[in-house]
């Protein structure tokens, strides 16, 4: 107990110690900027017509905290905006209207440089969450002279729209039953082997969602004389596969969206053709 009184004087001491409280902690306010120019044309672009958010400066909250990866050099935000405003916005408008494209559309974009490495030995290059939000890799590498490249992001967004559009109305059932061999390891097998099951990529075997929206997004992308190519380089089983699915996308469009997809199709080609 002798203790005790010195134990008092010390609480009491720190108790009375007076501290400004109201200090200023870097670090934990939150990011400000002023908007620049790149931010203007950003909202006149997109936030203005179409209420879409494009987010191009690093924000690790929007982003896998356990993936290393860099921002977006500002340099390639606007051809890569302007590039998706050309190949994807304005087809869709075109051919199904301004209204459906607005009530669709995904509503935040999250730019990012480089590409996201999985466990699993594979590449990320597009994300999407709840329908509203679309994360694109490996921008840093754009280049409207790489053609493929192009391609490649333009599949991302395509394919992540056409999600949004049968999460809204549900493709035919019997889509389903086309192909066998859905497989989580879908990356262990190579392209002939999707091929000759009726995927129209590797990934298409992953799931029926995936193997729908893998369909869409590569017939708009590749277009009509390259979806054919890929077509005609499946067996005989394949091939017959793929053109049930082309034939039940098509009338998807045409029945759930009232959607020309082969007009549509040749909007998005003479887009890419532009560039």
């Amino acid at each position: 107990m002798k203790y005790l009184p010195i134990l008092l004087l010390m609480v009491l001491m720190a108790c009375s110690k007076k501290e400004h409280l109201d200090t200023d902690l870097p670090g934990l306010g939150g990011e400000t900027w002023d908007k620049g120019p790149l931010d203007f044309w950003l909202d006149s672009n997109f936030v203005y017509p179409y209420n879409i958010e494009v987010k191009y400066r690093f924000d690790r909250y929007e982003l896998s905290l356990n993936k290393d990866l860099v921002p977006i050099l500002e340099s390639q935000v606007t051809p890569v905006m302007t590039t998706i405003s050309k190949t994807w916005v304005q087809p869709y408008i075109d051919e199904a209207g301004a209204t459906f494209f607005k009530k669709y559309c995904q509503k935040q974009f999250v730019l990012v440089g480089s590409p996201q490495y999985n466990t699993n030995n594979t590449i990320t290059l597009g994300t999407a969450e709840g329908g509203r939000k679309v994360v694109l890799f490996a921008l840093n590498a754009f280049s409207l002279d790489d053609k493929p490249g192009v391609r490649e992001m333009l599949h991302t967004i395509h394919h992540e729209f056409a999600h949004i559009l049968h999460q809204t109305i549900m493709y035919p059932v019997e889509f389903k039953t086309i192909s066998t061999g859905y497989t989580g390891s879908w990356n262990d097998y190579s392209l002939d082997e999707a091929l000759a099951k009726g995927f129209v990529t590797q990934y298409a075997r992953s799931a029926p969602d995936e193997d729908f929206v893998e369909m869409v997004s590569t017939m708009l992308v590749e277009g009509k004389d390259g979806f054919d190519e890929i077509v005609d380089s499946a067996p005989d089983d394949g091939a017959a596969k793929l053109r049930q699915k082309e034939e039940i996308v098509v009338r998807y469009f045409k029945e759930s969206w009232n959607i020309d997809f082969y007009s549509l199709q040749t909007r998005v080609q003479n887009a890419i053709d532009n560039l």
